[in-house]
Order: C-alpha cells, then sequence, then structure tokens
C-alpha cells in the first residue's frame, strides 16, 4: 500500500482537502496528514483522523513518543507528499530553506522528487512576483505544481487562485505512481475535430471531443514521456504536456510535420476532415430562397503523409468505422504504413468511455470498455509489449 502525505496549509480551500483524503483512501492509498496550526482554523484535526484513521500531526513538539524523528521518520517513509492547499507561505518558506514548523521541517527533508504542490490563494499573490520565482525556483529542483484554477475567490475577485479541483489532483496523484515506461521519449499526439470553414462562421466537422487523444497524452506523460499534443477544437485542457491548439487540417498538418522527425512514437487520434470547400466565402453566406451547393475536395491525408515520411518511428493510427472494422483498419494500415492500427466503432465519438481492438497485419487484440483515461493506459502498456518496448523507435 502506497503512503501519501497529506500536507494541508492555512487557506479557505483546505475544506477541500477532506474530499482529496477521502477519495485516496477509496482508492486504497495510506494517507497521513499534516496540518499547519493557521489550518486548524478552517479545518478541525478530527475530520482527517475519521476520513483516514491515522493520527494528524500539527505541532511535534506534542509528540508522545519521542524515540523518533517524526517529521524525518513522515518524510521518508511517505511514497508521495501532498501539499494540497499549499499557501503563499509554505510555497516561500520550502524556496527558502525555513523549517519552522512540522509541515516546513517534513518538506525539508523530503526528496523535491516526491513532493507535490497545489497552490490555492489570492489572486494578486499568486501572481506576486516572488511567488512566481519560488515556483520556478522549486520546479527547477525536481518539485511538482498542480497549476490553480480561475473562479471566484473568498475574497470576492475573480481571477486565477482556486485550487485545482479535487478529480484533476487525483488524477495526478495516480500518475506519479505509474511507471515510467516511456522515460526519455518523445510522443506526439493529434486528437480533436478539425473545422474546415464555408465563411467566417460555418464549418464542416463531427462530433469527435478529442477526449481518447486527451486522454493518451495524460497516460504517456504519467510514464513518463515528452509529449506534445496537437489538439483541435476542444475545450478539453491538460498539465504537462506542450499543448498546440489548431483548427483546421492545414494547421494540424504544419504542426505535425514540424514536430514528426523528433518523435519516437505517434498516435494520430484526431477526426480529420476528409474533404473542404473548394472556395471559403469571407462574408457570412446570406440565405436564399434557391439552396446552396458547396464543392468539396480531396483534403490532406495528414496519417498518408506522415506514413511516407516515417523513419525510425512508430506510428499508430485510429479507424473509425461503422461496418467491416477489422479489414478495414487493416487496409488502412497498410496503405499509410502504419505499425499498428486502432480500431474502434463510431459509438465512441463523443462518451466518457471506450472499447477498442489493437490491430497489426496479423493480429487484432480486443480491449474492453473502460472510461478512455483507463483505456488509454492499457492502450500504451499493450502497445509497448506488443512492439517490444518500442525497441524499433529511437
Amino acid at each position: 500500500m502506497k503512503k501519501i502525505l497529506l500536507g494541508i496549509t492555512g487557506s479557505i480551500a483546505a475544506y477541500k482537502s477532506a474530499d482529496i483524503a477521502s477519495k485516496l483512501v477509496k482508492l486504497g492509498y495510506d494517507v497521513h496528514v499534516i496540518m499547519t496550526e493557521s489550518a486548524t482554523e478552517f479545518v478541525a484535526p478530527l475530520t482527517f483522523e475519521t476520513l483516514t484513521r491515522n493520527r494528524v500531526y500539527v505541532d511535534m513538539f506534542r509528540e508522545e513518543d519521542h524515540r523518533q524523528v517524526r517529521h524525518i521518520s513522515q518524510s521518508t517513509e511517505s511514497d508521495l507528499i501532498l501539499v494540497a492547499p499549499a499557501s503563499y507561505n509554505i510555497i516561500g518558506k520550502t524556496a527558502t530553506g525555513v523549517a519552522d514548523d512540522f509541515l516546513s521541517s517534513v518538506l525539508a527533508a523530503a526528496p523535491a522528487g516526491k513532493v507535490i504542490f497545489a497552490p490555492a490563494m489570492n489572486v494578486n499573490m499568486y501572481h506576486n512576483p516572488i511567488l512566481q520565482e519560488n515556483i520556478n525556483k522549486l520546479t527547477k529542483l525536481g518539485y511538482r505544481f498542480i497549476e490553480p484554477e480561475e473562479g471566484m475567490l473568498a475574497c470576492g475577485v475573480l481571477g486565477k487562485g482556486c485550487l485545482r479541483n479535487v478529480p484533476s489532483i487525483i488524477e495526478t496523484v495516480e500518475g506519479f505512481f505509474h511507471d515510467k515506461l516511456l522515460q526519455g521519449k518523445k510522443v506526439l499526439i493529434t486528437a480533436g475535430a478539425t473545422r474546415e470553414y464555408i465563411d467566417p462562421i460555418r464549418f464542416i466537422s463531427n462530433s469527435s471531443s478529442g477526449l481518447m487523444g486527451v486522454s493518451l497524452a495524460k497516460a504517456c506523460r504519467d510514464f513518463g514521456a515528452d509529449v506534445t499534443l496537437i489538439l483541435a477544437n476542444s475545450h478539453l485542457n491538460i498539465e504537462g504536456v506542450n499543448l498546440i491548439r489548431v483548427q483546421t487540417v492545414a494547421e494540424m498538418y504544419q504542426a505535425a510535420v514540424d514536430h514528426f522527425p523528433t518523435t519516437d512514437l505517434m498516435f494520430a487520434a484526431a477526426a480529420v476532415s476528409d474533404f473542404k470547400p473548394v472556395t471559403y466565402s469571407e462574408s457570412k453566406i446570406k440565405k436564399s430562397d434557391t439552396g446552396l451547393v458547396v464543392e468539396l475536395e480531396r483534403n490532406t491525408d495528414i496519417l498518408l503523409e506522415l506514413g511516407k515520411m516515417k523513419q525510425n518511428q512508430l506510428l499508430i493510427g485510429f479507424a473509425a468505422e461503422s461496418e467491416n472494422l477489422i479489414p478495414n483498419a487493416v487496409g488502412k494500415l497498410n496503405k499509410k504504413n502504419l505499425d499498428l492500427i486502432i480500431a474502434n466503432d463510431l459509438s465512441n465519438f463523443a462518451t466518457d468511455d471506450g472499447k477498442v481492438w489493437l490491430v497489426t497485419s496479423e493480429t487484432a487484440v480486443e480491449l474492453e470498455r473502460k472510461p478512455k483515461l483507463q483505456l488509454a493506459y492499457d492502450i500504451v502498456k499493450m502497445i509497448l509489449n506488443m512492439t517490444n518496448n518500442l525497441s524499433g523507435a529511437k
């Protein structure tokens, strides 16, 4: 069982830490809590003792058993230290080497690589150059940060400083414990639905949400890869990757061509428009009684072009089909010079879960329906097994 030390500092967002602790316990983690004195003004230690079934520490000098140096044992015995919420104060203490209470002393004794801060504070405090300098300093030293969200703050101001939502924090924690199967590898992913504009407001597109591609980006990031995600027309966000937002096939193609030569592994998960209008109207097309005919022409086939460029890269495509799923996927695999193709039917579009087949020229492996993030982890691990741990990539 992995041991997580949850540090809680003085912030109104401390009440959300109870939800974090509860969810981590339900996932099977052994959660121990350290609170600053200020944090206890917002939430009582009893709350966390009840949720975690472990003693909550506030003052190291009130320790009954002085045979142990508790702030050292807590830092060395924990697999992860999550400080959520992390105040301006605790980030500043860690960055400047101040250890004047239990939590800051634990952080001083802990390796940087197993500490994650989730800041929460007033927008002006968050954008204060001193704090940003401290965050940059700690990041360079190996500490990790979960960026806060924008929203209505406790002071009544709308701005950036809200503690990141609990599911995102839990996702980050889960990702921390994944084996770094892709350490040192560069992964390129295309995702989302491209648009081809008819006029300034009308376009040809499809219903893809981009969730499968974003989930693959998260999985590869958690497995230690350097990830570039080219995302088309999706509201989804992701941290810890190089995110490039595009709209059209031409924009996606250019971004992919720019990054493909230095890529080890690529997932082409985007739902790309096969056709585009022959002409584009610079002004909005007016409604008429005679109807409208839009002439279309073939678009650039991004995956086909990348298949021609491929050298040592592992190139993986997607095939969304309404019939003859596996035969059509194999045909696409061979035509586009792919190493593997992920086949799925159209029911996967715009859904939170999915079911796919991993198809090569010799075999088709079925993966059961799961939430797309969990499915993405399975896809990456299965592909690494099928391709001998990326031995063919650079």
